[in-house]
């Protein structure tokens, strides 16, 4: 027996990230364009497991962009074999969901077991509803919708109906599931370990999986694709992520002893995203930060061999990350300015500046029997001095300082204090250090 199917999930269709119609748009084509490849591929069907929509409440256009793509299917005689991701369950007081409802236009199988006792009933796909359908003579695929804190109860559940299930005609088990593996994203929780799906080995050829949206795979039998779209800026580091095109020959392990298939990754066609790193530690000033910052962003557009869009709605999404310790005042960070060189160099649909710099250390360990007087000029110089700008003239600059506060406190009036900061600024522009 051969087949030909597609394998992918976490289209997130509606998502209009950072408030873009654009991305909106981004998240529907990548939806279309792996449609149109499994029509090209002239696959037997395809596998979508999981997170269709963004989410359960959706509006008419996202429901719109969903039809047009598995419409087209449909009139390609490709069946969309499917089950739901925790981003589409329906809300508990309502009766069905919008897979559901696509289910009821003939334009996917949502497939998932009924639960006796904690038992899934293994029944065939009839009437819109089953645990299991035969898209391919000798070819079974089951489905578990995603369930939360019962999943591992779920899949222990799965193996054991799987071992009591009569497999008479049928050479390949495909099972769909939305969750994810445990150790796949470090420092997070959740999803299943290999010991729990362990039990499914013997009577699962294929594990289509959703929900991560980082691909992998694990012993040429567990298969997660990824997420066409990029959903958050923690993903550019997955590149090559969309799809599994799968060739299944049940005369291969016959053979060879080999797997029943071959399922080789696809990255579909995304929006770049482009995340910079600067860190900020070898900046002695404001106009230094600026300046190194923007020969940052030349080399790594040079390495990334971009060439900014003459239209920004074509553009990339790029975030640049600053970090490292600030050696002077977080006031003199002009995050502004760095936005515009980012703006400038790449002409974006979407920037974003963050700024995860620390400031040093401003313990000051203040000399014992000090009295207010020299212990104010004391705290006021060790600050001065750990901010590059002003370390050169600390001690005029802490005179100034501390002259303006008298002057406050005495109750000058304001074009005096103005009066005095002119002309003392206008004596330390001659000094040599003196911060620009």
């Amino acid at each position: 027996m051969r087949a030909k199917f597609l394998h992918f999930s976490d289209c997130h269709l509606g998502y209009q990230q950072y408030g873009s119609k654009h991305r909106f748009n981004d998240f529907s084509r990548a939806f279309m364009n792996i449609i149109n490849t499994a029509i090209a591929e002239n696959v037997d069907f395809v596998v979508l497991a999981g997170d269709l929509f963004q989410k359960r409440a959706i509006d008419a256009l996202t429901l719109n962009s969903a039809m047009l793509g598995l419409e087209k299917l449909a009139r390609a005689r490709i069946p969309c074999i499917a089950v739901e991701g925790n981003h589409e369950l329906a809300y508990y007081n309502e009766a069905i969901g919008w897979l559901r409802f696509l289910a009821e236009r003939d334009l996917l199988i949502l497939l998932h077991p009924t639960f006796t006792s904690g038992k899934p009933e293994l029944q065939p796909y009839t009437r819109r509803q089953g645990a299991y359908f035969d898209p391919v003579p000798g070819l079974r695929v089951y489905g578990l919708r995603y369930l939360g804190s019962s999943t591992s109860a779920a899949f222990d559940g799965m193996a054991t109906a799987l071992n009591e299930a009569p497999t008479d005609g049928i050479d390949y088990r495909l099972l769909i599931a939305h969750t994810g593996v445990e150790g796949v994203l470090p420092g997070h929780s959740g999803g299943l370990s290999h010991a729990q799906l362990a039990p499914l080995r013997p009577h699962v050829d294929y594990l289509a999986l959703g929900h991560v949206h980082k691909p992998f795979t694990f012993d040429n039998w567990i298969y997660n694709a990824g997420s066409p779209e990029t959903c958050s800026m923690e993903e550019v580091a997955w590149a090559d992520r969309g799809y599994y095109l799968v060739e299944v020959d049940t005369d291969r392990t016959r053979e060879n002893g080999d797997a029943m298939h071959v399922a080789k990754l696809y990255a579909n066609q995304r929006r770049a995203f482009h995340r910079l790193h600067f860190k900020v530690d070898h900046c002695a000033s404001p106009v230094d930060l600026i300046d190194s910052c923007e020969s940052y962003i030349v080399r790594r557009i040079a390495d990334l061999g971009f060439t900014a869009n003459g239209d920004a709605s074509q553009g990339p999404v790029v975030e640049l990350y600053l970090s490292g310790v600030l050696p002077f005042d977080r006031s003199g960070l002009d995050m502004e300015r760095l936005k515009s060189l980012v703006e400038e160099k790449f002409n974006p649909l979407v920037c974003h500046v963050k700024n995860g710099t620390q400031t040093s250390d401003f313990a000051i360990d203040a000399d014992e029997g000090l009295d207010r007087r020299q212990l104010e000029r004391q705290i006021v110089s060790e600050l001065l001095e750990r901010d590059t700008r002003f370390r050169g003239q600390s001690a005029e600059w802490t005179e100034l300082a501390l002259n303006l506060k008298e002057l406050a406190l005495t109750g000058a009036d304001p074009d005096t204090i103005l009066e005095e900061l002119s002309a003392q600024m206008t004596r330390l522009a001659d000094l040599p250090g003196t911060p620009p």
